[in-house]
């Protein structure tokens, strides 16, 4: 048993189906098939049960994909530690969201190589509503996003904290508040951030809490759609603080919410039962960031 073998099950555990899992490894459904059947004459038992709905993993093939993760993501660790005792330069996978760009900059983290030129930061910038929990299963280090409850066998520590504002254009008659309640948008038309699936947005719970529903006519994955919309249809965005501080459009008026409605960052790692070195770096460089702006 090696590495690309666990990495290759995992794969067609995740996917329930040799053939998909083929494309995405880039590999023969064949090949795939017989690194399964291998696995399974070494562990002497049937990892998956092959029937009509696709590759269903048994009791034990259940047991080697919770033990798996945790190996493959130790022997990669190791890897990088490895490669940067010898000289050679280590990768640091970082996956940020969009919002939580706008408290800590892109250009901030690429920073992090110059401290450590040992390690090299690669950053995918991926929408908030995004599903991180696969990217996180098999190439992410560490992440700095605004969700981490969907995320399997990670770790999360609150970065910098925010809450939801509302934006209108300064024509709106709200324009002349600055604090209301979310029962005064009661009508009104509301753009919101699109959420992942099967997720309600937190200002939706919010109003539902109140006792009404939101009249929602859009969901955004562009906070520059919804300035738009606010701008030259009238609609009411709801946003979140650090992002409009950022941002500072000039047209549109920011309104706080007398109900607080947190919007944080987090800082997103696998669990695992050693931190490697350059993940523990990068956490430590972020937390010396945060704690000092």
């Amino acid at each position: 048993m090696n590495i690309e073998a666990l990495q290759h099950f995992n794969k067609v555990y995740q996917m329930n189906s040799i053939n998909s899992a083929a494309k995405e490894l880039f590999i023969t459904p064949q090949g795939l098939s017989k690194t399964i059947k291998q696995l399974e004459l070494e562990f002497e038992t049937e990892l998956f049960d092959r029937g009509p709905r696709g590759m269903e993993a048994t009791e034990a093939g259940e047991l080697l994909y919770a033990r798996s993760q945790h190996i493959v993501y130790l022997m990669e660790d190791l890897k990088k530690e490895i490669s940067i005792i010898s000289g050679r330069r280590g990768t640091l996978n970082v996956v940020v969201t969009f919002s939580s760009t706008a408290a800590i900059p892109v250009e901030f983290l690429y920073e992090f190589s110059k401290s450590y030129p040992d390690i090299q930061v690669k950053i995918k910038e991926l929408p908030d509503e995004s599903n991180l929990n696969q990217l996180f299963q098999e190439e992410v280090d560490v992440g700095l996003v605004t969700d981490y409850e969907d995320i399997e066998n990670c770790e999360s520590e609150l970065i910098a904290l925010g809450e939801a504002v509302v934006v209108v254009s300064k024509e709106h008659r709200l324009a002349k508040k600055d604090q209301i309640s979310v029962e005064d948008l009661k009508g009104e038309p509301i753009v919101v951030k699109s959420v992942g699936k099967g997720k309600e947005h937190s200002f939706v719970d919010k109003c539902l809490e109140q006792g009404f529903t939101p009249n929602v006519v859009h969901e955004f994955g562009s906070i520059i759609t919804a300035h738009r919309l606010c701008e030259l249809n009238g609609f009411v965005a709801i946003s979140i603080d650090f992002v409009e501080d950022e941002l500072k459009e000039r047209n549109l008026k920011i309104i706080k919410l007398k109900e607080k409605i947190p919007q944080n960052i987090y800082l997103v790692s696998r669990k695992r039962g050693i931190q490697s070195k350059a993940i523990m770096l990068f956490k430590s460089y972020i937390k010396d960031r945060t704690e000092k702006s």
